[in-house]
């Protein structure tokens, strides 16, 4: 679960991954996304600084992000 006011800002990519418990840390989730390790709605993310905003979502407000292949996350505004 994502609060709106995070969104409207803008979550940074590192931040949500490791503030979640998705990697262990800012340096490994670093390290996954220049890998290509991670997707954001089935789309492969290769830029650190990519800020995840409102329109990342889909019309039900939520945005699946995937860790690798065999690790999805389900994120929704609240």
């Amino acid at each position: 679960k994502i609060k709106k006011d995070q969104i409207k800002i803008g979550i940074n990519i590192l931040d949500l991954l490791s503030d979640n418990k998705i990697v262990a840390s800012k340096s490994e989730a670093r390290r996954v996304v220049l890998s290509n390790g991670i997707r954001i709605n089935d789309k492969i993310i290769s830029d650190d600084k990519k800020i995840i905003k409102i329109i990342d979502f889909d019309k039900k407000e939520v945005v699946k992000i995937s860790f690798r292949k065999k690790k999805h996350f389900l994120f929704k505004i609240i």
